[in-house]
């Protein structure tokens, strides 16, 4: 891990962030050969020479029941946080028993904090972005690790510590893709603070990695001719292998995307604006957000789960985009178990995925959950 540095000693945004945007001398398109290897080099060790960042925020029961209820019409009450159904909602949660966070809640906590102008033009945050052309950004996927369960909705103070991992470049000439691993590192404040004092790794809390792609801006007849093709349909579907054992099926609405874009402060402008979508990254529509796939399949999988078991690891990888008023399916399958029964300390493994309107995978992953060894 990165030493952390001062927040007031951060890096200087790139060209193409900065608002209001600079004139330059020289036009990148999409077609362009202008980046050698030599120069994805530099954008790599200065990326990874970025700066950690610290962000503060406090478990209140709030941001969680704010998404309990953005997603209570879509999803069943099986796959509800045992609070919520319980109707222990809101500030009522506060105290010494107060309720773990739910898996995946703590996605609308730690938001980012920067103003619109030091927002990229795409809205998005840019301590992830690489320079030059490369200005279109997709969520690709990542993994989380719930290393304890001492997150809970009390109030207490915790903090979220990211940085860039490690940047990698794929693709044929003038077609390559930056990949950006973004880790982000979710602690209570005692825990941060020993972690920091002894120069130790991370051993408690949640472990995140986001998986991001960044790629060469459209121009416009490309953008046309992506939004023709997005019109049409996937060219190729691809279907997962087995039957799920559980799923459910929901349709997002712009309100739903407008809600999850609120409660985690994402001004993406592929969740919130149409014409966006349509004649700058030729979609047919609003996307649904990566991270929302990956709080459905966590709450459908927490539901499977005995009461003395927890998810411990979900790897995953976004496939194909999903969109704004077309029905979803989030599925899930065991396919293994250790030990042979549901005894302490045993762990099982699962498969889960989301399928598009037409049955193609569009998120495929693997979990494990333990069984408490209390």
């Amino acid at each position: 891990m990165k030493t952390t540095r001062s927040l007031c000693r951060f890096f200087s945004l790139p060209r193409h962030c900065r608002s209001p945007p600079p004139v330059r001398s020289r036009s990148y398109s999409s077609s362009s050969n202008d980046f050698s290897q030599a120069k994805f080099g530099a954008i790599r060790a200065e990326m990874l020479a970025r700066p950690a960042q610290l962000s503060w925020d406090v478990m209140s029961p709030t941001n969680s029941t704010l998404l309990s209820i953005a997603l209570a019409d879509f999803v069943p009450e099986s796959c509800q946080p045992p609070a919520w159904r319980a109707g222990a909602r809101g500030v009522e949660g506060v105290g010494p028993g107060a309720d773990e966070l739910p898996p995946g809640h703590h996605l609308v906590y730690f938001p980012l904090q920067k103003t619109a102008s030091a927002l990229c033009r795409d809205g998005t945050d840019p301590l992830h972005s690489p320079d030059g052309p490369f200005v279109r950004r997709m969520w690709a996927g990542g993994s989380v690790e719930f290393r304890d369960d001492d997150f809970r909705l009390d109030s207490q103070p915790v903090v979220c510590r990211e940085c860039i991992d490690d940047v990698a470049v794929k693709g044929p000439e003038g077609q390559e893709k930056i990949f950006v691993d973004v880790l982000r590192e979710y602690m209570r404040k005692e825990d941060f603070e020993s972690t920091r004092l002894r120069g130790l790794p991370m051993t408690r809390g949640i472990r995140e990695r986001r998986g991001l792609v960044f790629m060469r801006g459209l121009s416009k007849e490309q953008a046309r001719e992506n939004l023709v093709a997005a019109s049409k349909g996937r060219g190729r579907i691809v279907k997962a292998p087995n039957a799920p054992d559980v799923s459910i099926s929901l349709t997002p609405t712009p309100t739903l995307l407008f809600h999850y874009s609120a409660l985690t402060f994402n001004a993406h402008l592929i969740h919130l604006d149409p014409k966006f979508c349509r004649e700058v990254e030729g979609h047919r529509n609003l996307l649904f957000h990566g991270p929302l796939s990956l709080t459905l399949m966590l709450s459908l999988l927490r539901s499977q789960l005995g009461p003395s078991e927890k998810i411990y690891k979900i790897d995953y990888r976004n496939l194909a985009p999903l969109y704004v008023n077309e029905p979803l399916r989030v599925c899930l399958r065991q396919i293994g178990r250790e030990g042979g029964s549901a005894e302490r300390g045993k762990s099982r493994r699962w498969e889960v995925w989301v399928e598009d309107q037409d049955g193609g995978l569009s998120v495929r992953g693997t979990a494990t959950s333990l069984l408490s060894s209390e």
